[in-house]
């Protein structure tokens, strides 16, 4: 356990300020929102390591405004930054509310600017979904099983990437269904088509 992106286990004798707070803020969820709250921080901490930089304390909002930067330099969208500086902007609220740092550098950084336009969020028409389902099938068994999740069961990408072979082993009605916890952490159910199954089948294998 060394280097300042390490968050868990929980070890407060050997934790920096910077890893205590990170830890009492992602305390606040549990499932896929701590998950990849944890992910957005751990890259936070990591780039203020490259930059020698400790994560919590001293921190500018010019140092933010860097680390914006340089998401938006290493090829993410402008959605996806706003997206990895949900936790980060989190951090350093709640850190600021708890005392342990003065101001929060944080809270007026300039975020990308993001127009959704509406044309763009529609869904793959008959054509596209099966063409889109041929070619992950291409690639290994793990992106066909991920490609059929999406777009037949309208799973979200954390949502696919969590299943496991135990969610899916359970039979109601004479139907193979899919447990899993969506969003907000409520357990769902819902049937598996025989193409879904098949292709998770061949993954299993």
């Amino acid at each position: 356990m060394s280097g300042t992106t390490t968050l868990l286990p929980f070890q407060p004798t050997e934790m920096s300020p910077a890893q205590l707070a990170a830890v009492s803020y992602l305390a606040r969820y549990s499932g896929h929102t701590h998950k990849l709250y944890a992910f957005q921080l751990q890259r936070w901490f990591a780039w203020c390591e490259s930059n020698g930089l400790d994560p919590l304390e001293r921190i500018q909002s010019a140092h933010v405004e860097l680390y914006i930067r340089q998401l938006g330099d290493s090829g993410l969208m402008d959605s996806s930054v706003v997206t990895m500086m949900h936790a980060v902007r989190g951090f350093f609220r709640f850190a600021h509310i708890d005392g342990l740092i003065v101001s929060d550098p944080a809270v007026y950084t300039r975020l990308p600017k993001v127009r959704r336009d509406e044309s763009r969020t529609q869904g793959l028409d008959r054509l596209e979904l099966i063409r889109f389902l041929q070619v992950a099938q291409t690639l290994t068994v793990h992106h066909g099983a991920l490609a059929y999740l999406l777009g037949i069961n309208a799973l979200s990408a954390s949502e696919a990437a969590a299943v496991r072979i135990e969610d899916y082993a359970e039979t109601l009605r004479g139907h193979r269904v899919l447990r899993l916890v969506g969003k907000g952490n409520k357990p769902t159910t819902m049937p598996i088509t025989v193409p879904v199954l098949r292709v998770l089948e061949t993954c299993r294998g």
